[in-house]
C-alpha cells in the first residue's frame, strides 16, 4: 500500500475522450418520441477514468436509443472539484460547449484525509462542499444540468457510505442537482452479489470492469431514468492508458465483458439503487455523519519506573502497512531510555530500532517519540501509553501531515504485554 503521503498521480494533462457520435437521430417537429442528440460532460479524476467509464455510458446509451450525440471527460488522476476550479480545463471545457449534461465527481475521500488504524477515512465535506457549490452555479449558469457522480466507500472502509451519501445528496440538494447513487448500488452490490469484484485488483480503491460498468449503468439510470436492465454485457471502445490517465485515440479494446448473470445483477442493482431514490422524492434520506474516532484509552494505573520496567511486545494499529509488530523495552529509570523497535514486514520498509525521543513518565501515563518513522514517510510519531486493569500497556499513536491542505491526520492504537 502506498503511503499516505503519496498521492494520485497530479497535475496530470487533462483527459478528453474523443468525441464519437453514437447517434444521428434528429428531434424532429412534432415527433416528441425521437430523441434530440444529448452532449455530456464527465469531470473527476480515476474513479472517472478507469475503463474509460464515460465511454461505457455512452455505448449504453447508444444500444437505449437515448439520443446522446458527445461524452467527454476531464479527469486528471487525484483531482478535487476544489483543484478543478482553480487550475486544469475542466472549466474550460465546460464553456466551450453547449453540455446538456455535466457529471461532477470528486476524490475519494472528498479532500479531507484521516488515517485510523492504518486506513484511511471519510470524515468531513468541508472541502467538497464549498467547491460543488460553485461548481453548480456555473454549471447552472451554462444551461447544462448537474449530475453529481455519488462515489463508493473504500475497499476496506465500506462504513464510509453514509458519508458520502450525505455530503453529495445534501449538495445536490441545496443546488438543485441530480443524484447518481452509484456508491448506494456499489453497496448493493456488495451486500447481495459479494463474489462480484467490483474493485481493480492491486489499485486500491479504483474500480474493476465491473465496477466501471455499475457506475456507468447507474449514471444512466440518472439521466435517461430508464432502466439498463437488458443493455449488453460487452462494450468495445477506446482504453485509457492508466500510467497516463490518457485516452488512447485510434487503439479498440474490449473494455467490459461479463457473464450474463453478473451483468443483469449489476444493471439491476443500478435501477434499485435509481429507484430507491427517485420513490424518496428524489434524494436519498440522509443525515451527518459523526467523523469515525478511536475508542478513548482506558484509566491508567500509577506508575513507576519500577513498574514499568521490561520488555513490552505486541501489535499497533496505526501504518498503513499494518498491523506491525511492535516491541518497546523500558529501562526502570524516571527520564530514562526506552528503545522502540518496528517488524513492518514489508519489501518497501525498513524495520526500525531506536532509542525513543522525548521519553515522559507522568502520573498514570508514559509519553515518547519516534522522530522519524519510515513507516508514515519519516513524520515525526508521537506515543501515549497507560497502565490498564488488565496489566497491558494501551496506547495511541499520532502524526500528522501538515504541508497538506487541509492536514491529514493519522491515529492509531496498539496494546502491548510484558514478557
Amino acid at each position: 500500500m502506498a503511503h499516505p503521503r503519496d498521492k494520485l498521480p497530479g497535475l496530470i494533462a487533462t483527459v478528453l475522450c474523443t468525441g464519437w457520435l453514437l447517434s444521428s437521430c434528429i428531434a424532429m417537429a412534432g415527433n416528441p418520441a425521437t430523441p434530440r442528440p444529448l452532449r455530456v460532460l464527465f469531470i473527476g479524476n480515476s474513479y472517472t477514468y478507469y475503463n474509460n467509464m464515460p465511454e461505457l455510458f455512452s455505448k449504453l446509451a447508444e444500444t437505449g436509443k437515448a439520443g446522446v450525440g458527445e461524452v467527454r471527460m476531464v479527469a486528471p488522476g487525484g483531482y478535487r472539484l476544489k483543484d478543478h476550479w482553480k487550475e486544469g480545463d475542466a472549466l474550460r471545457t465546460l464553456h466551450e460547449g453547449r453540455w446538456h449534461y455535466v457529471v461532477l465527481q470528486d476524490q475519494s475521500t472528498l479532500g479531507v484525509e484521516q488515517w485510523i488504524e492504518g486506513k484511511r477515512h471519510v470524515t468531513s465535506d468541508e472541502v467538497f462542499r464549498p467547491y460543488a457549490e460553485k461548481w453548480a452555479a456555473e454549471i447552472r449558469k451554462s444551461g447544462a444540468v448537474l449530475v453529481f457522480f455519488l462515489t463508493w466507500a473504500g475497499i476496506d472502509t465500506p462504513e464510509d457510505q453514509p458519508a458520502l451519501n450525505y455530503a453529495y445528496t445534501s449538495a445536490a440538494r441545496e443546488t438543485q442537482g441530480r443524484v447518481a447513487p452509484v456508491g448506494v448500488a456499489w453497496e448493493r452490490v456488495r451486500q447481495q452479489w459479494p463474489s462480484v469484484n467490483l474493485f481493480s485488483i492491486g489499485r486500491g480503491s479504483h474500480p474493476s470492469p465491473e465496477g466501471s460498468y455499475l457506475a456507468a449503468c447507474t449514471i444512466y439510470a440518472t439521466i435517461f431514468q430508464k432502466s439498463p436492465v437488458g443493455m449488453p454485457a460487452r462494450i468495445e471502445g477506446t482504453p485509457v492508458n492508466l500510467d497516463t490517465a490518457k485516452v488512447e485515440a485510434g487503439k479498440e479494446t474490449v473494455l467490459v465483458d461479463l457473464p450474463p448473470g453478473v451483468a443483469t445483477a449489476l444493471q439491476t442493482a443500478a435501477w434499485d439503487a435509481f429507484e430507491e431514490q427517485r420513490k424518496s422524492g428524489g434524494y436519498l434520506k440522509v443525515k451527518p455523519v459523526p467523523p469515525p474516532k478511536l475508542p478513548p484509552l482506558p484509566v491508567g494505573a500509577p506508575l513507576s519506573p519500577e513498574v514499568l520496567k521490561g520488555t513490552w511486545t505486541g501489535k499497533i494499529l496505526f501504518y498503513p502497512e499494518g498491523p506491525v509488530e511492535m516491541t518497546l523495552q523500558l529501562y526502570g529509570e524516571q527520564e530514562g531510555h526506552a528503545h522502540l523497535q518496528m517488524q513492518y514486514n514489508s519489501r518497501d520498509l525498513a524495520d526500525e530500532s531506536l532509542n525513543v525521543a522525548h521519553f515522559h513518565l507522568g502520573y498514570d501515563e508514559f509519553t515518547f517519540s519516534d522522530p522519524r518513522s519510515s513507516g508514515v514517510a519519516n513524520l515525526p510519531v508521537r506515543f501515549r501509553c497507560v497502565l490498564a486493569q488488565d496489566g497491558r500497556l494501551h496506547g495511541m499513536a499520532e502524526s500528522v501531515i501538515t504541508d497538506q491542505t487541509p492536514p491529514v491526520r493519522l491515529i492509531g492504537d496498539f496494546v502491548l504485554e510484558k514478557h
